[in-house]
């Protein structure tokens, strides 16, 4: 509908404008893409990391995954790998927070609980269910990696939200995982839990202890440079711009 009514179509990457020209290859709609960047709130950063550390009795050490169950987010795989450290006698402790519950598909997530019961990694694999926002930048900023594992993104929020803290990223070698870390993170394929399994212990061996982050100095700029991206799209959606279709 948006397509036939002629309306501006606004895309958060470049790996869904190659998506968007593949299914919809008649379309001649004006496309723009604005690539999001995160600022997060001063008052969401006052939480102490030490206390929500503690309040969840993690390690000084964990990964951080904050992601909702659903299928595509692949949790099965950060399972796979931790039964592979298992098997090396290396020990990592995955906390995950993030809905269980999926309209689409009941019953996933206890799918997953199984799995993880099966192979007695109770330990390694720490859910913690929806918290608090202060305490999703809290766990990030002191995490040893972000892990997003995920088969499908848009722009990735949690990705921006670890990128806004500069906290190392190992992630699933997706187009937009790359488009959207430049080459600066670690990479896995979606289905070789072996990768991950070596990524992981990479990182447990490199890490020297608790680090507690906050903003990096630049990030007003990459603010900066999303909002005029997307006040660019607003004025050519109003057709205030005149040219060819732009591209951002």
């Amino acid at each position: 509908m948006q397509i036939a009514s002629g309306r501006t179509i606004m895309l958060s990457s470049e790996s869904a404008l190659r998506d968007f020209r593949a299914y919809y290859p008649g379309a001649r709609n004006q496309v723009c893409v604005v690539r999001f960047a995160t600022q997060p709130p001063a008052a969401f950063l006052n939480t102490d990391p030490a206390e929500v550390i503690g309040a969840y009795h993690l390690p000084a050490n964990y990964f951080y995954l904050p992601n909702q169950f659903y299928r595509h987010k692949n949790h099965k795989l950060v399972v796979d790998a931790l039964t592979i450290l298992k098997g090396r006698a290396i020990d990592v402790v995955i906390c995950a927070s993030g809905s269980k519950e999926d309209r689409r598909e009941p019953g996933y997530y206890d799918l997953v609980n199984s799995e993880i019961q099966k192979r007695g990694l109770e330990a390694q694999f720490r859910h913690l269910g929806v918290i608090p926002l202060p305490h999703v930048y809290a766990l990030l900023r002191a995490s040893t990696a972000l892990i997003n594992p995920s088969r499908f993104e848009g722009w990735s929020t949690t990705v921006e939200e670890a990128k806004s803290f500069g906290v190392p990223m190992i992630l699933s070698d997706i187009d937009v995982h790359r488009e959207q870390t430049a080459g600066s993170a670690r990479y896995f394929g979606v289905d070789d839990p072996v990768a991950l399994a070596d990524h992981l212990m990479q990182a447990v061996q490199e890490a020297h202890g608790p680090t507690i982050r906050n903003v990096v100095p630049h990030q007003d700029d990459n603010v900066s440079a999303f909002a005029a991206s997307f006040a660019a799209t607003m004025r050519q959606a109003a057709g205030q711009d005149v040219g060819e279709p732009i591209e951002r």
